[in-house]
C-alpha cells in the first residue's frame, strides 16, 4: 500500500518497526487505544484465571468471549493507521437492522438544490468514531492482547459499539437519532435520512442529509449546529467546512460533479 509493508497482526507491527528502525506503528496502534480508551469502550473486570485445560474460570456470567483484532493501512500522505475491530461471525446472530444510516443519492442532490433554491450555507462534517459514542447492547468480553501493555491477559467487557460488531451499525443510528430529535429535527419521510426542521424564523426548512457519520448541513447557520454537537453531545467533529457550490448530475449509476 503506496509502497508500504502492511502488517497482519500486532506481533508482525512490532517487528516492522525494528526492521525499518522507527515506531510508526506502534505510535499507530497507541494512538488507537488512547481513542478507544477515551470513549471507555471497555471494562477492566480482572485478570482472567486459567484451569488446566486452559479455560476461563472467572468469566463474567452471562458474557460471551469473542476475539479483536487489528487492521493496518497507510494513507495517501504516509500517515500509519490501527483500527481495533471485533471478530463479527463470534457474536450473536440478530434479527434487527444491523446497519446505520446512509442518506441516497437522488436525495442528497435534492437538499443540496434547496441549499441554493432557498440562499441557505451548506456545510460538510464528520464525526470522528462514531460508533463508539453509542453503548452496545450485545453481552460480551475479550482477553486483552500484548498491545495493551499492562492489561495483557485481563477480561475486558466491551461496552461501547466496537466496529465489527454486528449491532454496532443500528447502535450508533439509535444514538443519532435522539441527538436530532433533542435539536429539533424530524425524518423525512421520504428518505429517513435526511433530517428537516423549521429554520429560526420559519420561513425555510433547515436539512442535515447523513451517510453513517458523514454529514451534509443545509441550514442558515451550520456553524451553530455543529457547535452543538460539539458542545452538548461532545462529539468529535472533523473536516468542518463549507461546500463549494457544485452542481450533482446523477445518471443512472454514474454521478457528475460539474
Amino acid at each position: 500500500m503506496f509502497g508500504y509493508q502492511i502488517p497482519r497482526d500486532y506481533e508482525e507491527a512490532m517487528e516492522l518497526d525494528r526492521k525499518n528502525g522507527n515506531i510508526k506503528w506502534k505510535e499507530a496502534i497507541d494512538l488507537e487505544l488512547k481513542q478507544i480508551d477515551d470513549y471507555q469502550t471497555f471494562r477492566d473486570v480482572s485478570k482472567a484465571e486459567l484451569n488446566t485445560k486452559g479455560q476461563i474460570t472467572n468469566a463474567p456470567e452471562g458474557y460471551k468471549k469473542i476475539r479483536v483484532h487489528l487492521v493496518f493501512a497507510v494513507k495517501h500522505d504516509g500517515r500509519h493507521k490501527a483500527r481495533l475491530v471485533a471478530d463479527f461471525h463470534l457474536t450473536r446472530n440478530t434479527t434487527e437492522g444491523a446497519y446505520s444510516g446512509e442518506v441516497s443519492l437522488q436525495s442528497l442532490c435534492i437538499v443540496m438544490f434547496l441549499s441554493e433554491l432557498n440562499a441557505l450555507k451548506l456545510w460538510g462534517a464528520d464525526i470522528g468514531n462514531a460508533y463508539l459514542e453509542a453503548f452496545t447492547e450485545e453481552k460480551i468480553f475479550r482477553v486483552a492482547g500484548p498491545e495493551f501493555g499492562n492489561r495483557k491477559g485481563h477480561i475486558l467487557i466491551i461496552s461501547k459499539a466496537l466496529y465489527g460488531l454486528r449491532t454496532s451499525g443500528a447502535r450508533w443510528h439509535d444514538k443519532l437519532f435522539d441527538v436530532m430529535r433533542d435539536m429539533g429535527f424530524s425524518p423525512s419521510k421520504n428518505d429517513p435520512d435526511i433530517w428537516m426542521r423549521p429554520s429560526k424564523d420559519g420561513d425555510v426548512y433547515e436539512y442535515i442529509a447523513v451517510y453513517v457519520d458523514d454529514l451534509a448541513i443545509v441550514a442558515q447557520d451550520p456553524a451553530e449546529i455543529c457547535q452543538v454537537l460539539r458542545d452538548k453531545f461532545k462529539f468529535k467533529l472533523k473536516e468542518m467546512a463549507p461546500w463549494n457550490t457544485i452542481w450533482v448530475v446523477a445518471i443512472g449509476d454514474i454521478l457528475m460533479v460539474l
